[in-house]
């Protein structure tokens, strides 16, 4: 844990997530792994919690729209130019600079969308997030949303191109 933290931390000092494309990738990449897993989430919700396939349905629909929303506030091609806008002598009163670190907690009622939510909404301001997902023995669908969550946890080069 403590390893993780020291990570976690010196990515947020140096700013390796501050990259708009490697934000963007990291979006992707948890929308892939949410739709890659769904069946097995669908299904923990419905035994967690007793909810009805449309209710299921619903919060995935609301977690899926929330990374949607976040992905489209990225936009590289003014990122790009805004980077550069202090190399021609200009100032940049649009940047902006991620948070540092934000801590997720997410109530346990709607726990995919509480933590998704919130999560891409960090990733796509540049931030590095900590989620917090009960260790104790508990429900499946906690432990099937650390173990997507914790399988991203090795992110790509930040610069690394992808085409």
């Amino acid at each position: 844990m403590a390893d993780s933290f020291a990570e976690l931390r010196a990515a947020a000092i140096d700013g390796r997530t501050h990259n708009i494309y490697y934000r963007q990738h990291q979006l992707e990449a948890l929308h892939t792994a949410l739709i890659n897993h769904a069946k097995e989430i669908k299904d923990a919700i419905a035994a967690d919690y007793d909810h009805s396939p449309a209710e299921v349905a619903v919060e995935i629909h609301l977690a899926l729209s929330a990374l949607k929303q976040s992905y489209e506030t990225l936009q590289p091609t003014k990122a790009h130019a805004d980077e550069y806008l202090l190399a021609s002598g200009s100032d940049a009163p649009a940047a902006k600079i991620p948070a540092g670190i934000a801590y997720i907690e997410p109530c346990t009622h709607t726990l995919l969308f509480s933590v998704i939510a919130p999560l891409s909404a960090a990733i796509a301001a540049g931030s590095c997030a900590i989620v917090l997902v009960s260790a104790e023995p508990g429900p499946l669908h906690r432990k099937n949303i650390a173990n997507i969550l914790i399988a991203r946890k090795q992110p790509p080069n930040p610069h690394q191109s992808f085409a």
